[in-house]
């Protein structure tokens, strides 16, 4: 199996974390999708932190709080 959807998704993130656009930086478009990730990382109870939100993109954080409930 190929790494690269993986590593697409990992550089969509950091792209839309700085706000990283084809015409520079938006710093407005940073600001509301971290602020869109970072509502969902607090509704699941994780603390508030680029490291949580990478892993609630990735689809880590849902994983590891299904595993939570499983047992």
């Amino acid at each position: 199996m190929s790494e690269e959807p993986f590593n697409d998704k990992e550089k969509q993130f950091n792209d839309l974390w700085d706000g990283l656009t084809p015409k520079g930086v938006n710093r407005v478009k940073a600001l509301k999708f971290r602020q869109y990730i970072l509502e969902h990382v607090r509704q699941m109870r994780r603390p508030l932190n680029r490291d949580n939100a990478f892993k609630y993109w990735m689809g880590e954080l849902k994983a590891d709080s299904n595993d939570a409930e499983n047992f």
